[in-house]
């Protein structure tokens, strides 16, 4: 196998999304340089963007497939088989879990209009649920191509994956440094699932999952405004970790929250709040039980049996709780403790002075 080949399909990726096919912003930008542009013009553009990356999706597919005509590449080889089909289905929707909790975290510390600036906030939700579809195989496919073609060059699979990643990042690098990062993580993680399962549908499951997220939760997002009642500031919020004050009612946000200990003063109010844990005792019940299980079926006894079962029930529970903090909401309530800080008198009593000067002598 020629290594053009390998080096054309990496460069290929980033090349596609980068070149300005948007005729409409590329005129726009030839004439009037930075200038905004008007909100009919700006309706225009956006359509124009999807379809341009509606046809950069299509032309990645089939340049794909034809660089796998050159290079003898099986279709069996770039993990199209319905081999291993339930661990692979299962191990890409667990991974995906990952990306999920991170980007909530990352977009329920951003304002609104943030979310507004995301293509996918405006546009048919079927128009981007077919790109998102038709993106997600595509980037995969080319991602295990890529992977097997500079295995086949004598690369191991952990370089290629790596290759991979790294190339699939650099289209970020025009947004930020920080979401080039992540899109490289992604990329890796993508790679690790297609290597270790030999299957395409492992990543293109986390891809789909995670893609359909976070158009979810841009669309939830920007459709949230901010309202304004009286001398009061009310926030709606921008997701499902944002809750209301028990005290005041003002939502928190999870960026407005500084922690003093297990406890925090509310921003509206300054009430002393603390998150109200429903759920952990009982998680670390659980793991305690499944870990006692799991260490006697394995043949451990005496004081191995001990040492591994309290190592396994740490490990489980740590697990658990991290899940439940990106799936369940946390709630809040007052810290009750704050209110009795206040030093008591020797005789117990918190009379006033105007009280004193009436008391009988």
């Amino acid at each position: 196998m020629s290594p053009n080949i390998a080096i054309f399909a990496l460069v290929l990726y980033p090349l596609l999304y980068v070149l300005p096919l948007n005729l409409v912003r590329f005129q726009w930008g030839f004439r009037q340089g930075l200038a905004p542009m008007p909100p009919e013009l700006e309706e225009r553009a956006e359509a124009a963007d999807r379809v341009v990356l509606f046809v950069a999706h299509v032309i990645l597919l089939m340049v794909v497939v034809l660089l796998m005509q050159g290079s003898l590449i099986s279709a069996y080889e770039v993990g199209l088989t319905a081999d291993n089909w339930k661990s692979a289905l299962g191990m890409g929707v667990t991974l995906s879990l990952l990306p999920l909790g991170l980007s909530e975290l990352l977009l329920s510390n951003d304002p609104p209009e943030v979310a507004r600036k995301e293509f996918e906030s405006r546009g048919p939700v079927a128009t981007w649920c077919g790109l998102i579809a038709l993106g997600s195989f595509s980037h995969e496919f080319w991602r295990a191509f890529c992977i097997v073609a500079l295995i086949r060059l004598g690369h191991s699979a952990w370089v290629a994956v790596l290759i991979a990643a790294a190339l699939y990042g650099t289209l970020h690098l025009q947004t930020s440094v920080a979401r080039a990062l992540g899109a490289a993580v992604f990329g890796g993680a993508a790679g690790f699932l297609f290597v270790n399962t030999g299957s395409l549908l492992a990543p293109l499951t986390m891809s789909l999952v995670v893609g359909g997220a976070n158009l979810h939760q841009v669309r939830h997002a920007s459709s949230l405004s901010e309202q304004a009642s009286g001398n009061q500031r009310i926030q709606r919020p921008i997701s499902r970790y944002s809750r209301p004050c028990p005290a005041c009612g003002a939502i928190i946000r999870p960026s407005d929250i500084h922690w003093e200990g297990d406890s925090f003063p509310c921003p509206n109010c300054s009430e002393w709040l603390k998150e109200e844990l429903k759920y952990d005792w009982a998680i670390c019940v659980v793991s305690l039980a499944a870990a006692t299980y799991e260490t006697w079926r394995l043949g451990y006894r005496d004081a191995a049996f001990i040492l591994i079962t309290i190592g396994g029930a740490i490990v489980l529970s740590l697990v658990g709780l991290f899940f439940l903090g990106m799936l369940v909401p946390p709630q809040y309530k007052r810290d009750q403790g704050k209110a009795f800080d206040k030093a008591l008198s020797l005789f117990g009593t918190n009379k006033s002075d105007a009280d004193k000067k009436s008391a009988p002598e």
